[in-house]
């Protein structure tokens, strides 16, 4: 075999495999799942004064950050699944703005979303379905625009909010 073909044929292999490698990277994130925020999830992200309160302005500032915090992650898919079949292809779900708006849902790692598998990771958080802003005004015990540390510890305890 001549030196130039072995060349092709090695240059060819090894974009195989870097673009097999990225399919994995980018299949892992949809089903191994966002990194976690911290030990509040959201109210975690959005504190960003790190005062162990968030406030209005904070969350709404959050989502201002990401389309897909304003709404509950199945209304989020409805916006991609163009053709209604609910199932997020390939080319639908390549389109998700963020790109990580649905890390995590993917329970067959199969590079596809089903709305049944985007539900299922939905119900695991309350926050997941519904609005960010939503949720804020649920945890918001006294109606004052911040959620207080304390606030955020009855959230945990009754399981409105996980922990970690």
């Amino acid at each position: 075999m001549k030196t130039t073909t072995k060349l092709i044929l090695a240059a060819a292999t090894m974009a195989l495999l870097a673009s097999s490698a990225f399919a994995q990277t980018a299949g892992n994130s949809l089903t191994n799942g966002p990194r976690s925020p911290g030990p509040h999830g959201p109210f975690s992200a959005s504190d960003f004064d790190h005062d162990g309160q968030v406030t209005r302005a904070e969350i709404d500032q959050f989502i201002v950050m990401g389309p897909e915090r304003s709404v509950g992650m199945v209304a989020y898919f409805d916006q991609f699944d163009l053709n209604q079949d609910q199932v997020l292809d390939e080319s639908e779900v390549a389109s998700v703005q963020p790109e990580f708006a649905f890390d995590g849902s993917d329970a067959n790692a199969d590079g596809r979303l089903t709305l049944a598998e985007v539900t299922d990771y939905a119900n695991e958080r309350l926050y997941r379905q519904m609005g960010l802003g939503e949720f804020f005004d649920l945890i918001d015990i006294d109606g004052d625009d911040t959620v207080s540390a304390e606030e955020i510890e009855a959230a945990h305890v009754s399981g409105q909010l996980p922990r970690g």
